[in-house]
């Protein structure tokens, strides 16, 4: 059986596109979690975190981000580059605890074979960032294959995109229009709440209008079968449930006990 359904003034394009999308026309794979668990759960600048990598990763949270930079050849964690010590290195604080617990759980980061999203914002000389990461990570390509290494901040230009090393999947923007090549590439779409007109503190509810805005967004890149992160957002618990009822996939926080307990309830 065939149909074909045409776009009028009575029946919306948006509308038209969601029923293609859950009819099959657009793939839907990322519709909404039914169920929000800590895999969920980002660890927002987690390198801030008294103990980077291993207080997220203890409470199993299912994305933890790091800031990078590169400096004389060596790649650090930093928020700010005046920040960088010695001994915050990527390679100590993140890539080697990581591929310690992946030894231990038969090639999985976690021991119930739950995958982790390892967000990496480059943070100066992106080409020059990007390609150390390339080194650093190339000898550990069987070990990561469970780990979704996305590049956030300087990126490759939407066309380059398509021909880096698929170790790499990049972290997309709302606004941005990536090739056919390149959209593959982007599994996971960031954006700030204020981009939708908010400056929310998530201690009332948020407005009406940046909820509509939000909603479609998240709607918009589900049908494009991509994953949503909002950044700017509250560290409370109408924080978090707002964020659930808007379909966000990956849930931010800097305060990650906060975070663990609203979604272990």
């Amino acid at each position: 059986m065939s149909f074909s359904i045409r776009a009028s003034a009575g029946f919306p394009k948006m509308l038209l596109f969601l029923i293609l999308a859950c009819l099959g026309g657009v793939g839907f794979g990322y519709a909404q979690p039914k169920t929000y668990t800590l895999a969920n759960a980002h660890s927002h600048n987690d390198y801030e975190q008294k103990r980077p990598f291993r207080a997220a990763y203890e409470l199993g949270f299912g994305s933890i981000e790091a800031d990078v930079f590169l400096k004389d050849g060596e790649l650090y964690v930093a928020h700010n580059f005046k920040d960088i010590s010695p001994d915050r290195t990527l390679k100590a604080l993140y890539l080697e605890p990581l591929l310690q617990e992946i030894s231990q759980h038969n090639g999985w980061p976690y021991a119930n074979r739950q995958e982790l999203q390892w967000l990496i914002d480059i943070k100066n000389t992106g080409p020059a960032t990007l390609a150390a990461l390339q080194k650093e990570f190339a000898p550990y390509r069987k070990q990561l294959q469970h780990v979704r290494i996305v590049i956030s901040g300087e990126m490759p230009d939407p066309a380059q995109m398509a021909g880096q090393d698929e170790l790499f999947t990049f972290d997309g923007r709302k606004n941005e229009v990536y090739p056919k090549e390149a959209s593959p590439r982007v599994k996971l779409v960031s954006s700030s709440i204020m981009d939708f007109g908010s400056h929310w503190d998530g201690k009332e509810p948020l407005n009406e209008t940046a909820r509509q805005k939000i909603k479609t967004f998240v709607e918009l890149q589900h049908a494009q079968k991509k994953l949503v992160r909002l950044w700017a957002t509250p560290n409370t618990e109408l924080g978090y449930r707002t964020l659930q009822e808007l379909g966000v996939d990956y849930i931010g926080t800097d305060d990650l006990a906060g975070l663990a307990a609203f979604l272990g309830k």
